[in-house]
């Protein structure tokens, strides 16, 4: 085990479209990929609201080792300067959603059943 997470939760704005979101997300996840060494998998969880709630999400983006999570986050914050299509899609999925948290966790425990 031992690798590393970022895991974030994104709320939908009001008035954008839930199917914008999750292409926008996918589309990070295949720039991060073909980009970003490192980068494991990446898993998106639609949070089912309660009623009345703008609708959530989870992004957990799992990386080998913590150096590979150092390098997207610096490859985030360069994004403006040196990805430009990076930067575009960050931009576009912030105009969509908020980021609520993020957490930075180490898997102690994966066990698949079945």
């Amino acid at each position: 085990m031992g690798e590393y997470c970022c895991i974030r939760i994104w709320q939908l704005k009001q008035g954008a479209s839930p199917t914008e979101l999750e292409a926008l997300i996918g589309a990070e996840m295949t720039m991060m990929q073909n980009l970003l060494p490192g980068v494991k998998r990446c898993i998106l969880f639609r949070i089912h609201p309660t009623t009345g709630e703008a609708a959530q999400y989870m992004l957990i983006i799992v990386f080998v080792h913590a150096e590979a999570y150092t390098y997207w986050r610096q490859v985030e914050e360069e994004a403006p300067t040196y990805w430009p299509n990076f930067a575009s899609l960050l931009l576009r999925l912030e105009q969509t959603c908020t980021l609520l948290n993020e957490y930075i966790a180490t898997i102690v425990l994966e066990k698949f059943i079945g």
